[in-house]
């Protein structure tokens, strides 16, 4: 006899997703799942988040975001940075045109805003001549103070870049909120940051802002009126902690970050409990935006 499966009854379905003709009117959601669940990637994220390092390695990880692009889902894809691949300008651009991505988060530097900023200036101005028309530039904040940041926020907007993305675990985050828990130091910090941003009329409302990671759920609390100019956001966290056997249910899900990141899993065989698990904090993530 067939197991009951509540993998297949979770859906975003159409109004929940948001197409390339079209930018979101609320924060969506994406997860990077892995390969045993890409299938799934249709259902359970409202856009998909697509990493370089995958696609480069895994035929079906490509399959699944050609496939994606077909179906005129709204892809963004990163760069690499977070899980300390580095590709040449080359790769990245023949991805971007084979891919065709809504939004291509360039190349930043952690903790270097200049050498960030000098890498936006030359995408804006040298490369994106080389890239599809509708592929738009997205430019990550990094910084070591408030300062510096809200300098290279200022500088990407004189620069004409209209998507800009707040990266998770920025230094800077540790001395905006000291705390003994460095998961919460980093959620509250950029909590602190974005709220500083928009207290000093810096944030400009019009652009799209993309939540790059999310170290602990409950952040996404802070988001609510007043924050619509945050469009989206991608995580792992819920499907890693699915694949480590823990629910959100658990305190460590709610003040700690998995030290483990996605690609420990991604080509596993995870089994029915695993992916039970993945679902049912998937669920609790979003409720975390209402």
């Amino acid at each position: 006899m067939k197991q009951p499966h509540i993998l297949d009854d979770f859906q975003i379905g159409p109004e929940g997703a948001f197409e390339t003709t079209e930018e979101p009117t609320s924060m969506q959601v994406s997860h990077e799942l892995p390969l045993c669940l890409l299938n799934k990637g249709e259902q359970w994220n409202d856009y998909d988040f697509c990493l370089p390092t995958y696609w480069f390695k895994y035929k079906a990880y490509r399959e699944y975001f050609i496939k994606a692009k077909q179906n005129k889902r709204f892809i963004i894809l990163d760069n690499g940075l977070f899980e300390g691949d580095s590709f040449t300008q080359d790769e990245l651009i023949k991805l971007i045109n084979e891919l065709e991505p809504d939004i291509f988060v360039i190349p930043d530097v952690w903790n270097d805003a200049e050498q960030s900023y000098r890498n936006a200036k030359y995408w804006k101005n040298v490369i994106s001549h080389q890239l599809p028309k509708n592929t738009k530039l997205m430019a990550v904040i990094q910084c070591t103070d408030f300062d510096i940041g809200s300098k290279l926020y200022l500088q990407y907007i004189d620069l004409g870049i209209k998507h800009i993305a707040f990266n998770h675990s920025s230094t800077a985050y540790q001395d905006f909120f000291p705390h003994e828990n460095l998961s919460i130091s980093k959620m509250m910090g950029r909590i602190y940051f974005i709220n500083k941003l928009k207290k000093q009329n810096i944030i400009d409302e019009q652009i799209y802002h993309h939540l790059l990671g999310c170290s602990i759920p409950d952040e996404l609390k802070y988001y609510g009126e007043g924050y619509e100019f945050i469009k989206s956001v991608d995580s792992s966290n819920p499907v890693v902690w699915g694949c480590k056997g823990h629910s959100y249910d658990e305190k460590i899900t709610s003040i700690e970050k998995p030290k483990e990141k996605i690609e420990e899993f991604f080509d596993k065989n995870l089994d029915y409990f695993q992916k039970e698990l993945i679902l049912d904090n998937i669920r609790k993530f979003r409720n975390y935006l209402k």
